[in-house]
């Protein structure tokens, strides 16, 4: 399958590399900025998806998980209040509970750290969201085994600038913000803006009777200052302020939208963040930067495990819960986690070079309220990360650039928790990428790369406290066998084609692609009777591999098409259940062989426009543990807007023929009226939701 996915790749190449000259406008240029330089996508050695903040808008997309359907093999899974776990390829993580996780998916925010507080990635005042596929182990390390997600909010301009939002839709939601920026004297630059976004959420609580038990209730404010201190000294600040309240009450017996939760949980993160950079260009050999970032978080995630109420005045609302076998339990995690990171970056003056050398420090305090538990579970874990790397651009020929990059990482970690137990690991891991570039001809470039991303290796601190819990006590040597994991590396091997048509009306981009794990980390639940406990295990290996294709084609002067194709196949090899059950061959969780997203834009007049969106992807397993399947699923959304010189006016929809979508999945007895019976238990995704936004833009 690669060779022919290799040939289409080749055969696409050689139609693009046709000779003309046209102008460039028909297609906008676009910039990614996340790696070592900003460069067109067109030319970046990588698979990328890159979202504008005009296709943001369009969308009317408030957060991440409304934007990610359209990046090809990208998945994401929720079990909290938002999609804020990411796959890409299908590799990534997909909840957190007691255990201190290292993410497989990295996100970055103006150059801080957010990876594993998905929870952040609101988009308002975002210019662009740009999504790395495959291991970024030169650039960012253990935190992008599998990619990474960029995002860059407006930087401060010297000319005054003001934005306002203005939105409502369904489900009593709507949104407000604005930003604004101006210069001061003549080489400074401010920017600021505050957003709020609220809805009573897609769940109803019959028993509370309440609408908005899973409710969304967020605030974000960011603000940014440049400054040019000196002919060749530049400062850049930025600052970040969120407070997210948000309800969990996600899942139903009856796999409902209709829930009886006598105490729904919470989904919350109250954070600051800093980062502060400066850049000295004086010298002659390099440019030279130095970045400090610091981020303060406090979250909390809990919810009813029972899902059901206990009111004897209910009898039919609460027949589960009044059952004789039946309980009534809670659960909450509340973490206090602090970063710390320093960098410096030398880069070359000819752009062709960059070295540097990075160090990240994070603290994780956490206190468990459990109703099974005997008093309160807490737990410290602290880990240091120190990196050195390197990449060179060396010219082969006046079409060739050869690519060569290397990471080297030092992770340690410590944790402890109030059982007594301690553990620790320690982990030097080294990744990079090489990767040969030909530039047919000015607009079509070919690429193949190999790159190794790693992931360290952690603690199971879930299944070190597990081993004390009433119903898996007799498991305890188990768990206790299983308190640690190691490092998972990833391999990975890209053929690329990037290049526009001879009228310069089509931008393609197409990626093969084949992913090997070795020592693949995957996650796994032991369960007995309604007890159950979830740990991370090392399998022998995993294979990942497929197809990408993104492009936009100027089909007329009023009519553009846009979309994307992502073709994958997975598998595990060497990983045998807790129950005993051998996965070997089973394809990997949230990795569905297609995804696939088409959109066509009609300008009717200059002002008025139609946006249509098809978006869809295959079934999938929920989880590597069970067998449990998504099923497959296709959405289409739709846009009608008005752009004024100054303000516009967008209806839009999302999931118009409100099919039923879902972003969690579980399988286990949690029903006493059945006899706590095996099935399946989902969490719904977005219905169908409408809503009209005002924008005005000077």
């Amino acid at each position: 399958m690669n060779a022919r996915l290799c040939l289409l790749a080749t055969a696409v190449a050689q139609g693009l590399s046709f000779s003309a000259v046209a102008d460039d406008s028909d297609i906008e240029r676009l910039i990614v900025t996340g790696d070592f330089k900003s460069e067109s996508i067109q030319e970046l050695s990588a698979s990328a998806s890159l979202f504008s903040d005009a296709e943001i808008a369009t969308r009317d997309a408030k957060y991440l998980d409304e934007l990610l359907n359209q990046a090809a093999n990208v998945n994401f899974t929720a079990g909290a209040s938002r999609g804020r776990f990411v796959q890409i390829r299908g590799v990534g993580l997909r909840s957190q509970f007691v255990d201190p996780i290292n993410p497989s998916v990295g996100m970055i925010i103006d150059g801080i750290n957010y990876s594993g507080l998905g929870g952040a990635a609101m988009l308002f005042d975002v210019d662009q969201v740009e999504i790395y596929r495959g291991p970024q182990g030169t650039r960012f390390g253990a935190d992008a085994l599998a990619g990474m997600i960029h995002m860059e909010s407006a930087d401060p301009t010297l000319e005054p600038s003001l934005k306002v939002k203005l939105g409502m839709g369904t489900y009593n939601s709507w949104d407000a913000g604005i930003a604004a920026g101006t210069g001061f004297g003549e080489k400074s630059s401010v920017h600021a803006s505050f957003y709020q976004n609220k809805s009573d959420g897609y769940m109803s609580n019959a028993y509370l009777e309440r609408e908005d038990t899973q409710g969304i209730d967020e605030r974000v404010a960011r603000i940014k200052l440049h400054s040019q201190l000196s002919e060749h000294w530049r400062a850049e600040f930025v600052a970040h302020m969120m407070d997210i309240d948000n309800g969990y009450d996600a899942f139903t017996l009856n796999n409902s939208r209709t829930s009886v939760a006598d105490e729904p949980g919470r989904d919350t993160q109250d954070s600051s963040a800093f980062g502060l950079s400066n850049i000295y260009t004086g010298f002659e050999f390099a440019d030279i930067e130095f970045n400090l970032t610091a981020l303060d978080a406090d979250l909390l995630y809990s919810y009813d495990e029972d899902w059901v109420c206990n009111d004897p005045l209910q009898p039919a609302l609460c027949k589960a819960g009044l059952h004789p076998w039946g309980y009534s339990s809670t659960d909450s995690y509340q973490r206090d986690r602090q970063d710390g990171s320093a960098e410096v970056r030398f880069n070359g003056k000819g752009g062709n070079w960059v070295a540097g050398a990075y160090y990240q420090s994070r603290d994780v305090d956490l206190l468990r309220q459990y109703t099974w538990n005997e008093g309160d579970f807490t737990s410290h874990y602290d880990s240091e990360n120190l990196a050195l790397y390197g990449q060179i651009e060396t010219p082969i020929s006046d079409k060739t650039r050869l690519v060569t990059g290397i990471r080297i990482e030092r992770n340690e970690g410590d944790y402890n928790d109030v059982y007594g137990v301690t553990e620790s690991v320690e982990d030097t891991m080294v990744g990079g990428k090489i990767a040969l570039e030909y530039q047919v001809v000015p607009r079509t470039m070919i690429y193949t790369s190999l790159s190794r991303g790693y992931k360290a290796g952690g603690i199971n601190a879930e299944a070190i406290a597990k081993a004390n819990d009433e119903g898996l006590s007799q498991d305890a040597q188990f768990f206790l066998n299983h308190r640690t994991f190691d490092p998972e590396y990833l391999w990975n091997a890209e053929f690329g084609v990037k290049g526009k048509s001879a009228d310069q009306r089509l931008n393609l981009r197409i990626t093969a692609f084949y992913m090997y794990r070795d020592n693949i980390q995957l996650k796994a639940w032991k369960t007995q009777g309604q007890q159950f406990a979830g740990y991370y295990d090392n399998g022998s290996s995993g294979e990942n591999y497929g197809l990408e294709i993104e492009g936009e084609y100027a089909l007329s002067p009023r009519l553009t098409l846009g979309g994307s194709l992502g073709l994958l196949e997975s598998e595990i090899d060497g990983f045998v259940s807790a129950d005993g059950t051998d996965k070997s061959g089973r394809a990997q969780a949230q990795a569905p062989k297609y995804q696939y997203a088409v959109n066509a834009r009609f300008d009717i007049t200059d002002a008025l426009f139609v946006n249509l969106a098809l978006e869809g992807k295959d079934q999938y397993y929920f989880s590597n543990s069970h067998d449990a399947r998504s099923p497959s699923v296709n959405l289409l959304n739709a846009t009608v807007g008005y752009q004024a010189d100054l303000w516009s006016v967008n209806f839009w929809v999302r999931n118009a023929l409100d099919e039923d979508t879902y972003t969690r999945g579980f399988r286990f007895g949690n029903n006493p009226v059945n006899e706590y019976a095996t099935q399946n238990y989902v969490q719904y995704g977005e219905p169908r939701v409408a809503g009209v936004s005002l924008n005005f833009e000077l």
